[in-house]
């Protein structure tokens, strides 16, 4: 039996336009600022009774800049393995041009779905989203620092708990609006009703001095 990749070009990764343009909200964002730029999306979908999938969640990841003037800058640049050096340098032709424009922007420290925006089900708090948000993002990000149990892929240390969320509050395109927070050693994590969903943003500490941590709704195609 033949187990080799087929041949041909891979599928495009989804953009962050299609993915804005299918989700049924208008996504959270960063406020744009010199420091940071929006490098991908990753989605959660579900069906009802074996109907059409639905996106319930998308999460924007971005690349943090130290001298955004010039990304040639060496300060800009995080050490990559051998391998993925050289997969930079010499991109396989199966990839689409999408996900080598992602792959570009490896060289730079990321905030790994710093930002998520979901339709929550009834039962669910804005402090249940963030709390699982921010498992899913230190699980990804910090995983030698929090997981040193082997085997275990699910278990780190001082999980997030949706049980320690404090009243907080969070700028949105200008305004204080109040929101909750849960403290962690690792990232920021602040959570906010918006209405028609509500937004987990989980920011890695170590890159704050770096961000404004503000929000705004991203516009749609064509809006």
């Amino acid at each position: 039996m033949d187990f080799a990749e087929p041949d041909g070009p891979l599928d495009d990764p989804p953009t962050l336009e299609a993915v804005s343009a299918e989700f049924p909200v208008r996504l959270a964002t960063l406020v744009a600022q010199p420091s940071i730029r929006e490098t991908g999306v990753s989605t959660i979908a579900s069906s009802s009774d074996g109907g059409p999938f639905q996106l319930d969640a998308a999460a924007i990841s971005y690349a943090i800049l130290w001298n955004p003037d010039d990304l040639d800058d060496p300060i800009n640049h995080v050490r990559l393995s051998p391998d993925l050096e050289a997969a930079l340098a010499d991109p396989s032709p199966r990839l689409p041009p999408t996900a080598v424009e992602w792959m570009r922007w490896m060289r730079f420290p990321a905030a790994y779905e710093a930002v998520q925006t979901v339709v929550p089900r009834d039962d669910e708090s804005v402090a249940d989203v963030l709390a699982l948000h921010m498992r899913n993002v230190i699980g990804n990000t910090f995983r030698e620092e929090r997981d040193p149990t082997p085997h275990e892929p699910d278990a780190f240390v001082d999980e997030p708990s949706a049980l320690d969320a404090v009243p907080s509050a969070i700028l949105i395109d200008g305004e204080e609006v109040a929101c909750v927070e849960i403290g962690d050693e690792h990232v920021v994590g602040l959570g906010v009703g918006l209405g028609d969903a509500v937004a987990a943003v989980v920011w890695p500490r170590h890159l704050l001095p770096l961000v404004r941590l503000e929000l705004t709704r991203r516009p749609r195609p064509g809006e």
